[in-house]
């Protein structure tokens, strides 16, 4: 079983967690017991999308995982700021095999600087802003989705899916 934590915040974009959650529950399906999917976040509880349409969030989670996955949305401008949340996306990044971020998700994983050195995509709309606060990362801007070692980033919400099929 593969374990796969997906980390939202207030005002998540909604349709860059029920991609995945989607892709890798059929996955699942057709693979008996290949995932298990875990949404987390801070607060654990009801966490609201930008939409208003709530999840419910485990907590942050120190389990081994497979894979760590960063959703985006107009939530990732305080989410990058927050320093436990930086904190735990560090740890999780370095026992997954995986490391990935959903369109402006990629920003979280840029402030953690999980992305230096590295190439990296995110929603095109945000990416003059990316490339400049992040000079460290090789943006990609014109890419679906980056794959870098063990880390990926998908462009924008539908890219999130095609991303997720690739993993």
């Amino acid at each position: 079983m593969r374990r796969l934590d997906l980390l939202i915040f207030p005002d998540f974009q909604i349709l860059d967690v029920a991609g995945p959650i989607a892709a890798f529950e059929i996955a699942a399906r057709i693979v008996p017991g290949a995932y298990e999917l875990h949404l987390a976040a801070l607060e654990p509880g009801p966490v609201a999308s930008s939409s208003g349409v709530m999840l419910l969030a485990e907590p942050l989670s120190d389990a081994p995982l497979d894979t760590v996955m960063a959703a985006g949305g107009d939530g990732t401008r305080q989410a990058k700021d927050c320093p436990a949340t930086q904190d735990w996306l560090r740890a999780a990044s370095a026992r997954a095999r995986r490391t990935t971020s959903i369109c402006s998700g990629a920003f979280l994983l840029a402030e953690a600087g999980l992305l230096d050195g590295r190439r990296a995509t995110t929603h095109w709309s945000r990416s003059a802003d990316f490339a400049r606060r992040y000079p460290a990362v090789t943006l990609e801007p014109d890419r679906i989705y980056v794959r870098d070692g063990d880390v990926w980033t998908s462009a924008g919400i539908t890219a999130g899916i095609d991303l997720s099929l690739a993993l």
